[in-house]
């Protein structure tokens, strides 16, 4: 009988320290300086910025590698701009004939030009009056029965070939002295302009063929090589703001009132189990979600949860994207919440 009631006795002992341990793992407990915080943990992120050309082409040079530092603006990779150089070479002959053709319209007719032209219709004048003198004499001879009837057609149409060349000759002498007409000019300065739109399209070609770097990051991830051949938009590499890291933690629906934007965070991460990171809350997400995948127990992801966006102080750069964090969110008053069944990071002083 004496054994039955130790078992008994020893059976309650275990069901109480299982109650104590769920109370443990989601009820409250003190911080050393008295205040209240809450516990949740996630992994670290970042922005990634894909890095790619505007422009198809053969890689001629790849100037990064995985891990480097690059600047904003500093050059990645090259692509093989022979053809924009010759393009560009073309237009830009292109546009000095249309520039040269433009600036001869508005300068008008040369002096010697008019001259040439003034020549040639007092030329043409002159031969007219020969023509006429020859009609007159051949028609009077025909008249007499000294010439043929085709004798004198001759001569008759030999004035109405000198009198279209006097028309022609009279209305290229006016056009050059008063100069090209307005609307030709007009039409030679849309051809320049044309010109010069098409040269600045083939050098804008030209430079997208230097690939640069868009933020001052870290390259994450190569992924294409020297040589390939690739596709507009296709990334050449992956970068990262290494002092724009966030932890990213989700709260439970009956918690999320406790937590405000603004509120400090205190994250550890297990590659410096000692050392506190500095952090702020920024984002609380307006829409509750199933817990993600990524917790822990099948327990905790058929929770109703809020994301929270923290964000961290790195400039140490010892933190890493996908790194796992615990998070203490500072929300005063008496005690310590878990959201979470890992065990929470214990206060103490900063550094190592």
């Amino acid at each position: 009988m004496a054994d039955q009631k130790r078992k008994v006795g020893f059976l309650l002992a275990l069901l109480v320290l299982a109650g104590a341990a769920v109370i443990v793992g989601w009820g409250l407990m003190h911080d050393k300086g008295g205040g209240e915080v809450l516990v949740a943990n996630g992994t670290i992120e970042a922005t990634e910025v894909e890095v790619s050309s505007k422009l198809p082409g053969r890689i001629a040079q790849l100037l990064v590698k995985e891990g480097d530092l690059v600047r904003a603006n500093q050059i990645i990779a090259r692509l093989d701009t022979s053809e924009s150089e010759a393009e560009v070479a073309q237009q830009q002959a292109a546009l000095a004939r249309a520039e040269a053709q433009l600036k001869e319209l508005l300068a008008g007719s040369r002096v010697e030009e008019i001259e040439e032209a003034r020549a040639n219709l007092q030329q043409a004048e002159d031969n007219l009056k020969l023509a006429r003198d020859d009609w007159d004499r051949f028609d009077n001879l025909f008249k007499e029965g000294a010439v043929s009837a085709q004798e004198r057609d001759r001569a008759k149409n030999k004035v109405e070939v000198t009198l279209s060349q006097v028309k022609a000759a009279r209305e290229r002498y006016t056009m050059i002295r008063t100069g090209p007409r307005p609307e030709v000019i007009e039409a030679a300065r849309h051809e320049r302009d044309r010109a010069k739109a098409a040269l600045g399209t083939a050098q804008v070609r030209l430079r997208d063929g230097t690939i640069l770097a868009p933020l001052t990051g870290v390259v994450l991830t190569k992924r294409a090589e020297q040589g390939e051949v690739i596709n507009p938009g296709f990334p050449i590499v992956i970068l990262i703001d290494p002092d724009n890291l966030w932890l990213r933690v989700y709260i439970p629906e009956s918690e999320i009132g406790l937590v405000k934007i603004g509120h400090a965070v205190a994250v550890t991460i297990d590659s410096f189990p000692n050392r506190r990171f500095e952090g702020k809350l920024i984002e609380i997400s307006p829409k509750a979600e199933f817990t993600p995948r990524t917790v822990q127990t099948k327990k905790e992801r058929v929770n109703l949860v809020f994301g929270v966006k923290i964000s961290l102080d790195n400039r140490e750069r010892l933190l890493k994207p996908g790194m796992p964090a615990d998070a203490e969110i500072m929300i005063g008053g008496g005690g310590t919440k878990r959201t979470s069944s890992r065990t929470p990071a214990h206060w103490g002083t900063s550094g190592g």
